[in-house]
């Protein structure tokens, strides 16, 4: 993931100053059975699923449970059959705020960034959370720098009355 830039807000910060990069793929003629074990040794969540280099859907965890609970061989199926589709990305220079409520939007937890075609990286709920934590870090140091003698009780009266702001697609 990218350094956090603290003059972005999640109204206007790029998601490409947060994705994830480089970006785990599969391709569509590959077996589950490698899908699996590239998720396991990379330790990843999901894999992109490629056809002649281009995005063309995403295998995820999720994906990998409904399989295992459905079919009686899954380990042969190909990732074309098992892939979630259609592909949902974003762009680079969407905001994170547009990023947030398209996951909301589509209950997802990745979501691939594509350039003119081209993955460029992957956008992850543990990314956004990443994000919001280390803000709300900075903002706990600058208070405490600036007013040294607030209380504790007082530090949580802030947080909870600034700390919970959220796209309104996801109230």
């Amino acid at each position: 993931m990218a350094s956090s830039n603290p003059s972005y807000t999640l109204i206007d910060a790029p998601v490409r100053s947060f994705m994830t990069t480089p970006v785990k793929t599969i391709d569509l003629a590959n077996p589950l059975s490698d899908g699996v074990r590239m998720m396991k040794e990379s330790n990843v969540g999901c894999l992109v699923v490629v056809e002649n280099d281009k995005p063309v859907g995403i295998f995820t965890e999720r994906d990998l449970v409904k399989i295992i609970s459905e079919r009686t061989k899954p380990l042969e199926l190909k990732m074309s059959h098992i892939m979630s589709k259609p592909l949902s990305t974003i762009a680079p220079i969407a905001t994170l705020w547009d990023a947030i409520a398209l996951m909301g939007r589509l209950d997802i937890r990745r979501l691939p960034v594509v350039e003119d075609g081209k993955l460029v990286g992957i956008l992850t709920e543990k990314d956004i959370f990443r994000l919001i934590i280390a803000r709300q870090n900075l903002i706990l140091e600058s208070v405490a720098e600036y007013l040294p003698t607030m209380t504790r009780e007082q530090l949580k009266g802030l947080i909870t009355q600034f700390g919970d702001q959220r796209p309104p697609s996801l109230h």
